[in-house]
């Protein structure tokens, strides 16, 4: 059975389908012309967490990436930075925690990180850092999830390659 329309039926159905068409359309524009909440960034930074101790950092690092119980290593530690030295302890083979208790000993130590021309995997906090040398001296990786470390504990996660920071 085939069901035929004639001009004005034809006609009626698109005015109809048009009117249906249009009014979700100004339904649709209502609501997006209502007033959404503003979001407004924070005019300050987010805050970074801090530590107590060396050992507080090091114990929530070892929490969250999992430390070695007795390291194989020794820190890589940096040469005094123009009389502002950073306190250093091994998580693994080629992590390190790096503590600082003064605002100048963390701004060389970042200096320092800053101007490598190797590659370093960093997360960085109030008054600590964790740094991952593992491309820097060419060896495997470390398997150390650095950017859960950060969203875990605080802080921020930086790739830093020749002087350059992301």
């Amino acid at each position: 059975m085939t069901i035929r329309y004639g001009h004005k039926a034809t006609a009626m159905i698109a005015v109809i389908g048009a009117n249906v068409f249009l009014s979700s359309c100004a339904v649709d524009a209502q609501q997006a012309a209502e007033p959404q909440p503003i979001a407004t960034p924070s005019s300050a930074a987010p805050k970074l967490a801090a530590f107590a101790s060396l050992d507080d950092a090091r114990r929530a690092v070892a929490g969250v990436i999992g430390c070695d119980d007795e390291p194989k290593t020794d820190p890589i530690v940096n040469p005094d930075l123009a009389g502002f030295t950073a306190e250093y302890v091994v998580c693994a083979n080629r992590v390190q925690v790096v503590g600082f208790k003064t605002e100048e000993a963390r701004s060389a130590e970042h200096q320092l990180h800053s101007d490598s021309a190797q590659p370093l995997t960093i997360v960085v906090g109030e008054n600590w850092m964790v740094v991952d040398m593992s491309d820097a001296l060419n060896e495997a990786p470390s398997g150390k999830d650095l950017r859960t470390l950060a969203r875990e504990l605080g802080g921020e996660f930086r790739c830093v390659s020749a002087g350059e920071s992301s």
